[in-house]
């Protein structure tokens, strides 16, 4: 039996001056004035941090540039041991963070809110601040900065400790050119037909020996195109996923048949491989040229090797693979706010390609039983391509190459094939 493989971010014046001013020392007890280690300068045991996009690509970080007075989200934290509850803070100056201050070196305070209990150490508060409240309607020429910083109080609802470091916020007009709204004709766009054809898979070094596996694929194909991804409208975005669902022996051959051999290559059924769609580019006021290159088809193929998995565990699997798949790529999708396209890029091209060849291998499949027989199936190895929709249309009917290399430490397999425009 073989070993079972598992897949893997002010105060007034006064108040704040207080809240800043340093501890006097006390004397300690046997020495002398003068005698022993001189304490360092307080340091402000709160942290302030400021939040760049959303879902996977989240990031938190000191400084944000904003084109837009619009709400933004702020995280922060504190080792303040006397803090109950605290406060946020802007100003529209900079302003010093030193112990001792001047007037002059104090925030210029424009707006607060209250934050309430104190997250517990070790823990962070998520808060939103309306730049709306206090910032210009129409965004800047000129950069204009704000500084947000939180001050912590203690039971009594005095300034305890050092204010956060703040984190800075930059609004400013768009330097970026309008967007290019003569690309797409008025007419409905005609869907172009493609063919995805996956035609022959060759063992390289075989599982359990020549002669002796079971191979099947796990076959998806992922059409991220303007048929159902609208940049203007992505809360309502989807992907369509194409997967047959026979999976044991769907190549027509087991053991028995003293194949697969070594070196060999082999036909693979159109019933697993062959796909037929219609394919748009993308709409809402892209270039045709980016409209094109946006648009994506994507082929994945992942090779198992059959063991003692019931044909209805292999199934579901499948199925829960398929599911979770389309789930995680309409959430990866419809996070985003139009009409960012550089962001809808990455969504399309990238985010496909690692959602489906890491997280659905790491994640997805134990639960549904694929992997909990006493000998259960085995691994092989999974690959994945993509291509937009203006590299199939220049290809026409000659179409572009497939090459998936399937391979891990339980053997190897490539697969063959091409796409093209029908």
């Amino acid at each position: 039996m073989k070993t079972m493989r598992r897949l893997l971010p002010i105060l007034f014046l006064l108040a704040f001056v207080t809240a800043m001013a340093p501890l006097r020392p006390g004397s300690s007890q046997g020495k002398k004035q003068g005698q022993g280690t001189t304490p360092g300068p307080p340091v402000t045991k709160t942290r302030i941090e400021v939040k760049q996009f959303s879902g996977d690509f989240e990031q938190w970080q000191k400084s944000l540039i904003i084109n837009s007075a619009e709400k933004v989200t702020f995280r922060y934290s504190t080792d303040e041991p006397a803090a109950t509850s605290a406060i946020w803070q802007v100003s529209d100056k900079p302003f010093s963070s030193a112990p001792q201050i001047t007037a002059a070196q104090a925030p210029h305070v424009i707006a607060s809110g209250a934050l309430g209990q104190v997250p517990a150490k070790g823990h962070v508060s998520l808060f939103d601040i309306n730049f709306a409240l206090f910032a210009p309607k129409t965004p800047p020429t000129s950069p204009k900065s704000y500084w947000v910083f939180i001050v912590t109080k203690n039971a009594q609802q005095q300034p305890v400790g050092l204010p956060s470091v703040p984190a800075k916020i930059v609004y400013h007009k768009s330097t970026q050119p309008p967007t290019d709204l003569s690309g797409i004709p008025g007419d409905k766009p005609v869907p172009m037909p493609i063919e995805i054809s996956l035609s022959s898979f060759t063992v390289n070094i075989t599982n359990e020996g020549s002669g002796d596996d079971d191979p099947y694929l796990f076959v998806v194909a992922v059409y991220a195109d303007g048929t159902t991804v609208k940049p203007l409208d992505l809360a309502h975005s989807s992907v369509r996923i194409d997967s047959p669902s026979k999976t044991h022996n769907n190549l027509g051959m087991d053991a028995f048949s003293d194949d697969p051999k070594t070196g060999k290559a082999y036909s693979i059924p159109s019933s697993v491989g062959h796909f037929e769609k219609g394919i748009l580019p993308l709409s809402g006021g892209l270039s045709m040229q980016m409209a094109r290159n946006l648009s994506r088809v994507a082929i994945l193929v992942i090779t198992m090797d059959e063991d003692n998995t019931s044909d209805s565990a292999a199934n579901a699997g499948r199925k829960a693979l398929v599911d979770n798949l389309q789930k995680e790529l309409n959430a990866a999708i419809r996070s985003l706010k139009p009409p960012d396209i550089p962001a809808i890029q990455e969504k399309i091209t990238a985010k496909v390609v690692s959602a489906v060849k890491k997280e659905t291998l790491k994640d997805w499949w134990t639960p549904w039983g694929l992997f909990d027989a006493a000998d259960p199936d085995d691994f092989i190895g999974s690959d994945f391509a993509t291509f937009s929709y203006a590299q199939i249309l220049n290809a026409g009917a000659k179409g572009l190459p497939i090459m998936l290399d399937c391979k891990s430490s339980e053997g190897s397999y490539t697969i063959n094939g091409t796409i093209r425009e029908k």
